[in-house]
């Protein structure tokens, strides 16, 4: 019955200060949401089960491609054949590698993402077919018309057919059979994944070293840890540098398959949650000191209570069950703010995962929350519980009579300013920090004008377009009606447009070069019909451009950039060199033109050397124009559809996807970055708030506490400048310490952050003290107010009053 009673009062009392109240609950569910919501996010991404059998035994392998500029290459199929054959740490090793297809035949024609795996695939991942069946050794083997499909396709185009096993569907012009479907929850690598066929490599193909395309995970042997794996990994690569003298990139880099998805994703999740947690100790802070100068202000009537026969512990109570109240009506408020915080945070979701595993309002997040409300509620209220404890009986009578501010609570609240300004300089840091990075990666030259181009996958099915003269006749007949439709200036057709990929190089050699171990001999190997470095607006150092006279039967021409032409032809022209790629007996290309080096893989990703070459004159080659390309007079979108319907009068059942601008494809390359510091900025606004009107409400409410001594120094000739220095100072100096213990607070915690900063250092100097400097004008603003009002107070008003 005691703690019922404890629960009216408490809503007496608070009904009588709804503007305390409602700025409490406020605080506090944003606080309560924001970690919530993050929480939710971490446990999707961090803690959950991934949807794999025994996920802690799966192990990415790649090839370390490092001396290339590729530390995490795709290995060859000979490579991996030499893994499964000298490892002894591993149960078995699957391969999978990319597919495209285009669906017709049930509908619109649609282009879908796949995968081409060995027939152990499913079974090393740990994972079964909702219905159906996976692939055969056999079908492997033999290549066999048999597909998988997703769980999304599956609803999607074919309505959730039950009858779906043993249906027959158009891929490419090719029947393949249904022979099962995937659970909603699987994912390997990328959730846009639709579909998987037999990857059938051909004896020559199994053998071959030097194409790097494929994809590999591998199932540990039970028991086998992690660093044993690596040992016997780097013993593989021992052998296999004894086997194979003078070849490259055999070292051999594992990873657990979460590591592997997560990349920097987690280090921006944990630097979000500590964010998320700083902001609400501040509120935990800031209400404290409330509840403290409200527990002052109570001192009569806990006093009452206490000579009415209240022991200290029920004082206490009262003041914690008062605590927990406000608690748990901000994380009652927080849950509706939980779903808007999701969103913000969903491009936070890893590729790998699938879009059930998405983070919801569940039980472990209403379990979460609850604990986060009780433990807030705690945390808030049990300075003031222990304060007003402390007080004895005598004292708070006593206090009734005068206008003064016990120590201990004093110090109290100074500590909780403290903590307050030195949490929102960590954040404020942090947030400072990327800015800068964001800054740093947008000022990078790209090398090529993004503005005004919309970009669009058209891969071109095989066999449909197996044929060169076929694909190149599609590539003349669409680019002219292109290019004839109002709003376009120009238009083309390329193989892996910038920002889009940081792989698809080859091997070159250039004749009379010879080759040299220290040098990489892989290029960024770049088609495209005549017009594309034109429409891109490539800048050319030296020779041309390719162009309408490099024809199909014109000499083979290629322009490299200038990171090829500096490290292969220093000191002279590279104009008139000759070129070949992949292999020798293969045809020769004549250097014409050097550009400026375009940022092909993206901000961050070092510079390689890059080849542009004509389709028209390369129709064997492997790299096969997939994206098209147009340079608009205007917004790229506007003019969309009329070049879907353009693509549609070439050929009707060639299906187009990924219409985006070339702006929206490069901010996706800093997307999480940008995410990640528009969150740390809110969270840094409300630290800064919260801190500043914790200051300016501590010496607020200091003025008035001591409104008498204030009075009678100016009744004895204080200045009112000797009066607004004095209130002023103390403000300042809680400020400075609290500056101080944020600094060195920030200069441990922003190490943390070094894996997603880009051209400034974790302790940059010149962020600190621009945030020093903030803060500091923040708080003599803060400070300055109450200063001037104590002032103006009036000695003759003030002594009557008292």
């Amino acid at each position: 019955m005691d703690w019922f009673s404890d629960l009216r009062y408490g809503f007496r009392l608070f009904r009588k200060s709804p503007l305390f109240t409602t700025i409490a609950i406020a605080t506090l569910a944003l606080g309560i949401g924001a970690n919530a919501a993050i929480f939710s996010v971490v446990d999707a991404v961090m803690i959950r089960a991934l949807p794999f059998a025994d996920p802690n035994r799966l192990i990415v392998l790649w090839e370390d491609g490092s001396f290339a500029g590729i530390p995490k290459n795709t290995p060859s199929p000979g490579n991996v054949a030499e893994w499964r054959r000298l490892n002894r740490t591993f149960e078995d090793i699957a391969s999978t590698r990319g597919a495209t297809a285009s669906l017709t035949g049930d509908g619109e024609p649609e282009q879908v993402l796949g995968r081409r795996t060995t027939a152990n695939f499913f079974s090393v991942l740990g994972v079964s077919p909702q219905r159906g069946r996976t692939f055969t050794e056999e079908e492997d083997r033999s290549g066999a018309p048999v597909v998988i499909i997703s769980h999304g396709l599956w609803q999607r185009r074919f309505g959730g057919d039950a009858a779906i096993i043993g249906r027959t569907i158009l891929m490419n012009d090719n029947r393949y059979e249904v022979i099962g479907v995937m659970p909603r929850s699987f994912v390997f690598r990328n959730r846009e994944v639709d579909y998987w066929t037999p990857i059938h490599l051909s004896p020559e193909q199994a053998a071959d070293r030097g194409s790097h395309y494929l994809n590999v995970v591998g199932r540990l042997k039970p028991g086998v840890s992690v660093p044993t794996m690596r040992e016997d990994m780097q013993s593989v690569t021992r052998q296999m540098k004894e086997l194979y003298p003078g070849s490259r990139g055999l070292d051999i880099v594992a990873l657990p398959v979460r590591e592997d998805m997560l990349g920097n994703v987690g280090t921006e999740l944990i630097v979000l949650m500590a964010a998320a947690v700083a902001v609400l100790l501040i509120a935990c802070a800031n209400l404290a000191s409330l509840l403290l100068s409200r527990a002052a202000s109570r001192r009569g009537e806990l006093a009452v209570r206490a000579a009415l026969g209240a022991s200290r512990g029920r004082l206490m109570r009262q003041l914690v069950v008062e605590g927990l109240m406000l608690s748990i009506a901000g994380g009652l408020l927080g849950v509706a703010l939980v779903p808007l915080g999701r969103e913000l945070l969903a491009s936070l979701m890893p590729m790998g995962l699938a879009a059930s595993t998405m983070p919801a309002v569940d039980v472990r997040l209403l379990a979460f929350m609850c604990s986060l409300a009780m433990a807030t509620g705690l945390i808030f209220s049990l300075a003031p519980a222990l304060q007003a404890a402390r007080s004895s009986l005598t004292e708070a009578l006593h206090a009734q009579g005068r206008s003064a501010v016990g120590g201990g609570s004093r110090l109290t609240r100074d500590a909780l300013v403290v903590l307050q300004v030195g949490a929102a300089v960590v954040l404020l840091v942090a947030t400072g920090l990327m800015i800068r990075t964001l800054a740093n990666l947008r000022a990078i030259e790209i090398g090529f004008k993004p503005d005004r181009l919309l970009t669009m996958r058209t891969v071109l099915p095989s066999p449909k377009y197996a044929d060169p003269i076929k694909r190149l006749a599609f590539f003349e007949r669409a680019v002219a009606s292109i290019t004839a439709l109002p709003g376009v200036e120009r238009a083309a057709f390329a193989f892996s447009p910038p920002f889009t990929t940081q792989g698809n190089t080859t091997f070159f050699s250039i004749e009379g070069v010879a080759t040299r171990p220290d040098r990489a001999t892989d290029a960024m190997f770049r088609s495209g019909t005549p017009d594309y470095l034109a429409m891109l607006d490539a800048k050319l150092t030296e020779g041309r451009l390719i162009d309408e006279r490099d024809g199909a039967g014109a000499p083979r021409v290629v322009v490299i950039n200038e990171t090829l032409a500096r490290t292969f032809f220093a000191g002279q022209s590279p104009l008139g060199h000759r070129m070949q790629f992949s292999r020798s007996g293969t045809p020769f290309y004549t250097i014409v033109g050097v550009v400026r080096d375009i940022r092909e893989r993206g901000y961050e990703a070092s510079m390689k050397p890059a080849v542009y070459l004509s389709i028209a004159q390369a129709p064997e080659i492997w790299a096969v124009p997939d994206h098209l390309v147009v340079r608009t007079r205007g917004n790229p979108h506007d003019v969309a559809e009329s070049v879907r319907r353009a693509i549609a009068g070439v050929d009707p059942a060639q299906p187009v996807t990924a219409v985006r601008s070339m702006d929206e494809i490069i901010d996706l390359e800093v997307a999480d970055r940008h995410q990640q510091m528009m969150l740390l900025g809110v969270f840094a606004g409300l630290a800064l708030a919260l801190s500043t009107l914790g200051l300016y409400g501590l010496l607020a409410y200091a003025v008035a506490q001591r409104s008498r001594e204030i009075g009678l120094r100016i009744a004895l000739g204080a200045t009112a400048r000797e009066v607004v220095t004095m209130v002023a100072l103390r403000g300042l100096a809680l400020a400075a310490i609290g500056v101080a213990v944020g600094i060195a607070g920030g200069w441990a915690a922003t190490r943390a952050m070094t894996s997603v900063l880009y051209g400034v250092r974790p302790t940059d100097p010149s962020t600190f003290g621009i945030v020093a400097a903030l803060l500091g004008a923040v708080a003599f603003v803060a400070c300055l107010i109450p200063a001037v009002r104590a002032a103006r107070v009036d000695p003759m008003v003030v002594l009557r009053q008292d």
